[in-house]
């Protein structure tokens, strides 16, 4: 919800800076991105792990044909991506 004109300045939810043209609850221009680098450190770790896993798995269970695992490694490219961007917009959510 945006504030009347009558409001100039709004405080940020984290920091308590004082910010024009925030609404009430949201984070100010330094707040975000600071969360945004926390949100994108974590996600890249949480993906390696997550891919390092299932490599290990697919690398183990595969038969040793090159096609098998040309396939395999475009699906271990496919889960980091995948898992990189669902593990990046959770931590955005979840941290302040």
């Amino acid at each position: 919800m945006r504030l009347s004109p009558g409001f100039a300045e709004v405080p940020c939810a984290r920091c308590g800076t004082f910010v024009a043209g925030l609404a009430f609850g949201e984070f100010c221009k330094d707040c975000q991105q600071l969360r945004a680098r926390r949100a994108s450190q974590w996600s890249r770790r949480i993906s390696l792990a997550v891919t390092a896993l299932c490599a290990f798995y697919v690398a183990t269970r595969l038969p040793p044909t090159p096609t098998a695992r040309l396939w395999a490694g475009i699906g271990v490219v496919i889960m980091y991506l995948m898992v990189r961007r669902i593990a990046y917009t959770a931590v955005l959510r979840h941290t302040k």
